[in-house]
């Protein structure tokens, strides 16, 4: 079978998925994004692919297309680039876990956008069914005319196969091992309703992770500043100040210095290294969807903090525990270890065998690692 793979944007680097400091690209690599495009390939056979990007001609002679799911629905996205590749794909495409982003949560918010509504006619006229991230983008794609929904929420849960469940480790209360991933650049658009409340909101975390018992370490996740701050090719004083400028905008200058958080940040780059990292910890938490899923996707409890309606709409999916950023912070480690998990392994396993039965029923051909016994 010949595979188009549409819109996968990864990076192969010595046989991974994995990238150069993001400094030295003119394009920055988005972690998120490598580590779906990484899961997706994981799961399908793609031994004989051929990929394309939004705005170019597809190859011809293809048997059907895999379509990377994203957040394609919304006010800002090129839908003109995207319908003149459609147009050029003559065979089935089934695309993985598209999702709809808007500043709140009302799905009406595209109801007049003719170009997103033929973006979404031109899929669900090549499919037998779209892979949608959640409830509300499945409501979006309703009002847009999509139907034969299925709820599969990320496809980067399962990067390692079937779900793994999630039970709280033993030493989580005590001495526990706790990442944190961070987006300090945060402002007010269509991703985060409430910029200066979820910044503020990082240095109230990092303070009373100081103040716990915890351990505890900072994920870079593509943030130049970040990045700066925590890979150590980077010269002393050049570290230094990024993160003086990281606790300025987080509301920390002053409260913690910046040798102390260069402590404690880590960097990634590959796909591995930054699951690896993950493996490492006894939770996740913080403010970054794939941040976290390194971690849930290996069974570890997280805790997400929610400023925008992707976070909202998959913690209610998953069933996860979350706290939006306009409310007081909790205590992350209790309120991590009170959550019903089983709950959250329940809707989990759902959103796995929607998503084998969405490849299943577009003919997608899945790899011997990840497809169930027969």
């Amino acid at each position: 079978m010949r595979v188009g793979l549409l819109h996968f944007n990864h990076i192969m680097k010595n046989g991974l998925i994995g990238w150069d400091a993001i400094d030295t690209w003119d394009w920055k690599p988005n972690y998120g994004d490598m580590l779906v495009c990484a899961a997706i390939l994981r799961q399908v056979e793609h031994s004989d692919s051929k990929g394309v990007l939004f705005g170019y001609r597809a190859p011809k002679n293809l048997d059907y297309v895999v379509m990377r799911g994203s957040t394609y629905l919304h006010q800002e996205f090129d839908f003109d680039s995207a319908i003149a590749t459609l147009e050029s794909i003559q065979c089935p495409v089934a695309v993985v876990g598209i999702g709809a982003q808007s500043a709140g949560l009302d799905p009406t918010f595209l109801d007049g956008h003719e170009p997103a509504r033929r973006f979404v006619s031109m899929l669900a006229e090549r499919s037998k069914s779209i892979s949608c991230r959640g409830a509300f983008s499945a409501q979006v794609l309703e009002r847009l005319g999509a139907k034969s929904l299925r709820i599969t929420g990320c496809p980067s849960l399962f990067y390692q196969g079937a779900p793994q469940k999630v039970s709280i480790p033993p030493l989580l209360e005590s001495f526990g091992r706790v990442g944190l991933s961070i987006h300090s650049e945060l402002g007010n658009s269509i991703f985060c309703r409430d910029g200066a409340k979820t910044r503020a909101l990082h240095g109230e975390l990092i303070s009373a992770l100081e103040a716990s018992d915890a351990r505890y370490v900072i994920f870079e996740q593509g943030n130049e500043v970040e990045l700066k701050l925590s890979n150590r090719k980077y010269p002393f004083d050049v570290r230094k100040a990024a993160a003086a400028y990281v606790l300025e905008r987080i509301g920390l200058s002053g409260k913690m210095s910046e040798e102390m958080l260069i402590s404690r940040f880590v960097s990634v780059l590959s796909v591995e290294e930054w699951v690896g990292k993950g493996r490492d910890l006894d939770a996740m938490i913080g403010f970054r969807f794939h941040g976290n899923m390194v971690g849930l996707m290996q069974g570890l409890p997280c805790l997400y903090y929610v400023y925008d309606s992707r976070l909202h709409e998959f913690c209610e999916l998953y069933k996860l525990p979350y706290q939006n950023v306009e409310e007081e912070l909790s205590p992350p480690i209790t309120k991590m270890i009170e959550h019903d998990w089983e709950a959250a392994n329940a809707a989990i396993r759902r959103c796995y065998d929607e998503l084998l039965a969405f490849y299943q029923e577009n003919d997608v051909v899945l790899s011997e690692e990840f497809a169930p016994p027969s």
